[in-house]
């Protein structure tokens, strides 16, 4: 089906300059219709709309500027360009300040106004799409703020449906980087405490002293360093939620206190001896078997059934791999928004590529390569390959990057130029890449080089 043709309207008092862009329109495939009266455009834009429209800035009647004002009253996206015939750049200054796209001045080639037409155009296209592509994230996004609509994660949404009207212990289970705390978060923010604090607590990067003094808080004095009471997180969390995450590296001893105070609703500060009451939510997490971690003897069986009341579990990507299309789009819009590119999406290829790949990192490794992509793009089309494929295509730097000879050494210089000369000639000359290889951003490599071809110049 052929594309439908580009709608045009044009103004300008002079009938001749008006018939010569008809005809040139014509020929290039526009639907083109030409105004003397800027007034007679303005009513049949309000009527019909247009993809483009171009005005002279002098014109009895109505000026350019009044039209341009009027129109942006209708349309304030539409793409406007002005024609100028004065040299002086004022007006074509005023005229964007008042929101035109572009200019051009008078008398204009019809192939640089295409150009500029092509530009507006295309621009404006690329503006729809990005509004399309934001609009069916927001269909794809979850109240929850999990993307996907996949069967497993429908199923996933209706369990916190469920759990979340009740304030049980909850264990989540899933793989790492599946968006465990998501649903932790999920089920406080729809709960009954959601105007309560919510506090999270990685219990896999503290030790068991200092995972009880975050937990419990301790008294001044309690310990060397103690110089003034602090109140622990159980306290900060009353009549919230605590999440635990990676619950299944906490010592022995720390799961009968923590599932005392669980039952008891109460807690004692280290270096303390008064009980202090505490209402919260407890939700746990947890990237291994937790049922086999007890059945092996390594998690106490009491701590576990006190904790699993429901368990909800998190999909791998795996098992959702037709969310990774939403997914790619919804990463590549965050990252190019928090890194001001302009970024319209990945090649087929690509996004081929992406879906087909083993995320044994799940969501949080997809997303960390759709960062590094953005953060390294060229422009605005990016391209993915797994780093496997870029080694196996790519030919060994082994003994063939610097050849050491018993006669002759090299200085650190040389020896540093040579393996980057022989890193870039691997990447067929792809700057990007042979930066992100050798660890160095793309403009250290650049004043590298310069300096190099400078050195060869003065010798």
């Amino acid at each position: 089906m052929p594309d439908k043709k580009a709608r045009i309207l044009f103004v300008d008092d002079d009938m001749v300059t008006c018939r010569v862009m008809q005809r040139n329109c014509d020929n290039a495939n526009y639907d083109c219709e030409v105004f003397q009266d800027p007034r007679a455009c303005l009513k049949r834009f309000e009527a019909e709309g247009a993809d483009l429209i171009i005005t002279d800035l002098r014109m009895p009647g109505m000026t350019g500027f009044e039209l341009l004002t009027r129109l942006r009253a209708i349309d304030s996206d539409v793409p406007v360009l002005v024609m100028t015939g004065y040299s002086s750049v004022e007006n074509a200054v005023e005229a964007m300040k008042r929101g035109a796209t572009d200019f051009i001045k008078k008398p204009f080639d019809f192939a640089e106004l295409r150009l500029l037409m092509e530009r507006s155009l295309k621009n404006a296209r690329l503006r729809d799409e990005n509004r399309l592509l934001k609009r069916r994230l927001g269909e794809k996004r979850h109240h929850y703020g999990m993307i996907g609509d996949t069967p497993a994660m429908k199923r996933l949404y209706a369990t916190i449906d469920k759990v979340a009207e009740v304030s049980c212990s909850v264990i989540i289970a899933g793989e790492s980087g599946t968006g465990k705390e998501l649903v932790a978060r999920a089920l406080h923010d729809h709960g009954p405490r959601k105007d309560k604090p919510f506090v999270a607590v990685d219990c896999g990067a503290l030790t068991t002293t200092l995972l009880e003094s975050e937990l419990f808080g301790h008294e001044k004095g309690a310990f060397t360093g103690a110089t003034q009471r602090k109140h622990g997180l159980m306290e900060q969390a009353d009549g919230g939620t605590l999440f635990l995450d990676e619950i299944c590296n906490i010592s022995d001893t720390m799961q009968i206190k923590l599932m005392r105070a669980i039952e008891e609703s109460t807690i004692t500060r280290v270096g303390g001896s008064t009980p202090i009451p505490v209402d919260v939510r407890i939700i746990v997490a947890s990237n291994r078997n937790l049922a086999q971690m007890v059945e092996e003897g390594r998690l106490r069986h009491d701590f576990y059934h006190r904790l699993n009341v429901v368990t909800i579990r998190v999909p791998a990507l795996a098992e959702r791999r037709e969310d990774i299309p939403a997914l790619v789009e919804a990463f590549v819009q965050e990252f190019a928004q928090r890194y001001g590119r302009q970024i319209q999406g990945f090649d087929k290829p690509s996004l081929i590529r992406l879906c087909e790949a083993t995320w044994t990192g799940n969501v949080r490794e997809l997303r960390n390569v759709i960062e590094r992509c953005v953060i390294l793009s060229d422009g605005p089309i990016l391209h993915w390959e797994p780093e496997s494929a870029s080694a196996a295509n790519m030919p060994s730097v082994g003994d063939q990057a610097v050849i050491f000879s018993p006669s002759h050494f090299c200085s650190l210089n040389e020896l540093e130029q040579q393996y980057i000369e022989h890193v870039l000639a691997c990447c067929q000359g792809k700057k990007t890449r042979a930066a992100q290889i050798l660890g160095i951003d793309k403009t250290t490599l650049w004043r590298k080089l310069r300096r190099y071809e400078s050195e060869a110049e003065a010798v």
